[in-house]
């Protein structure tokens, strides 16, 4: 975020620190800053609001490994469904805690009437994050108790009582986000100096994120999702029509690696064209960072989750063609060609065999772009330190030293289009041409990929919904879409419990190859490498929701267990 919000959030929690302090080890008059006089001006709210901020997700990553596109180092229970209710989860404390900040600004604004024009957008700020963060709720837990009031300990009714229906849930998110809405300026109408703060839009944007999610979950548990899908059209059709941002697409200048580069735009030089930050507006709300100030955290190159083979199959021929239709698929004969006739994607999210590439961590692997093609290391299949699978995601993969400051997106333009195309087809059962020129195929182009049109699904006996979501699938690749997505399809129990399979050994270079020679990987029949069994992967009914943490169940009674967890 910007500059000004990193320093105003450590003033206030100096503030919160000083306040606390014992009278003989205060600094600062005790009067000045108390509770009682602290929301006196519109810049003690802004302050106020700057915290949650950093509520905002900072990683996708943690998510995608839950799911059947990604496999991490180590067993993922919930992947799995291994996993069993636990005492405490901070999946369950850390929404509730945003939920009782922001009412507590909420609270606090309806006491200082004659400030209301002044600190409507940091209303509609609170109004956001409490939708925000019960949309958290909503998504692991279903319907949870409703809290819209800073409690003390004489709340009993609230604090003893029962949960929220999921409708009710949903109802009370999409009138937070309707308030925001009414509340919050233009993206064109936030001033430079505040640049990164919520606007209109998104809000919008995530009211359309919420209307997708619980119209496909409820369309796809035998209840009516129209209305909802509806609101998903509305609210991301007001943001393309707006027209206040645009995809990033810069291969007039960074040729086919725009994509890759696109994710790491910082302040500083971080691509052989020099574009920084400002050259993007695709990103309607990122969790900002500065290299000066809040510096963006790191990882290492080795070690990182690794792509299953399911998501890289995904990815099309330059014809638009699957690769089980495609005559331009290469095959898997060598390590090199089935990234050969590829969506530009796929050698952007993925790094290419025997191509050099560079990284944040360790140190030798640091790009210099004063020197930009020394150094770094050629991905040369490392299994065990680089990959599981034979496949190596660069998405997000920083390649400068720290600190650096890359912004997270936490809604962008590319999301909005694909809510929009997903939401007409599932209302109406089908989508226009020029609905599909509207949306998807912006992706598609930049991707390098000819239009998706009816006339093509149907001479290439294709699935427009499979397309729609294929497109979903690679474009918020590591952005931590997947797991709920195939939650609200429903299909999860079909998809999460086949085996995570890696690349095609039997028959191919790595099987003959000396450099591979010593390493013996399960294969399944086909001979793909198996890294996770069939045999030790499941999904049953009650896994679509998380449990709720027992802890919670034994302080409330009043609460009950998600079916199928004790």
């Amino acid at each position: 975020m910007k500059n000004n919000i990193v320093y105003s959030m450590c003033f206030l929690l100096a503030v919160i620190l000083f306040c606390s302090c014992e009278k003989d080890l205060s600094l600062y008059p005790q009067d000045k800053y108390s509770e009682s006089t602290f929301f006196q001006s519109a810049g003690q709210f802004e302050l106020f609001a700057n915290q949650f901020y950093f509520t905002l997700p900072s990683s996708g990553v943690g998510q995608d490994v839950r799911s059947d596109i990604l496999v991490d180092w180590s067993e993922n229970t919930v992947s799995n469904g291994s996993y069993s209710p636990e005492p405490n989860s901070d999946l369950w404390k850390a929404p509730y805690v945003n939920i009782r900040n922001t009412t507590y600004l909420l609270e606090k604004a309806v006491l200082v009437p004659e400030l209301t024009d002044q600190i409507n957008e940091y209303v509609g700020e609170a109004h956001f994050f409490r939708a925000f963060a019960y949309f958290e709720l909503l998504r692991y837990y279903g319907g949870v108790p409703i809290i819209d009031k800073v409690l003390d300990l004489n709340d009993t009714e609230l604090l003893y009582g029962p949960r929220n229906s999921r409708e009710e849930v949903v109802a009370h998110i999409l009138k937070d986000l309707d308030q925001a809405i009414s509340l919050l300026p233009k993206e064109n109408e936030i001033a430079e100096g505040k640049k990164g703060r919520v606007s209109r839009e998104a809000a919008l944007s995530f009211k359309g994120r919420v209307a997708l999610f619980e119209g496909t979950w409820s369309k796809y548990r035998g209840q009516s999702g129209d209305d909802l899908l509806e609101l998903a059209i509305s609210a991301t059709g007001e943001v393309i029509n707006g027209n206040q941002y645009a995809l990033f697409d810069r291969r007039d200048v960074l040729g086919d690696e725009s994509y890759r580069y696109f994710f790491l735009l910082d302040k500083g030089k971080t691509n052989v064209a020099g574009l920084t930050k400002l050259d993007q507006k695709e990103y309607i709300l990122a969790n900002r960072f500065d290299a000066d100030i809040r510096a963006a955290g790191t990882s290492s190159a080795h070690k990182y989750p690794s792509a299953t083979r399911k998501f890289v199959d995904m990815f099309l021929c330059t014809d638009g063609l699957p690769i089980n239709k495609s005559p331009l698929f290469q095959g898997r004969k060598t390590v090199e060609s089935e990234y050969e006739n590829r969506d530009l994607r796929m050698t952007n999210i993925l790094q290419k065999p025997f191509t050099r590439f560079w990284a944040n961590n360790p140190p030798e692997y640091n790009r210099d772009w004063n020197n930009p093609f020394n150094g770094g290391n050629v991905y040369d299949i490392n299994f065990g330190n680089t990959t599981r699978t034979g496949y190596y995601a660069v998405k997000f993969r920083v390649e400068v030293p720290s600190p650096f400051g890359v912004d997270w997106p936490v809604i962008r333009l590319a999301e909005v289009l694909l809510i929009h195309a997903e939401a007409l087809f599932e209302k109406n059962g089908s989508i226009t041409d020029q609905q599909l020129d509207l949306t998807i195929n912006k992706l598609r182009d930049r991707a390098g990929l000819p239009a998706l049109t009816n006339s093509f699904v149907s001479t290439n006996g294709l699935d427009m919904r499979t397309e729609i979501r294929r497109e979903r699938t690679i474009e918020l690749f590591l952005e931590g879409f997947r797991f709920d997505d195939l939650r609200r399809w429903k299909n999860a129990e079909t998809e999460m419990p086949m085996a995570l399979e890696g690349v095609l050994w039997r028959g191919t270079q790595y099987d003959t190859d000396s450099r591979w020679g010593d390493i013996d990987f399960p294969q399944n029949g086909d001979g793909y490498i198996i890294v996770e069994p069939t045999g030790k992967r499941k999904f049953e009914e009650k896994h679509y929701l998380f449990p709720l943490p027992t802890r919670q169940i034994l302080l409330n009674p009043n609460l009950e267990q998600n079916p199928g967890w004790s």
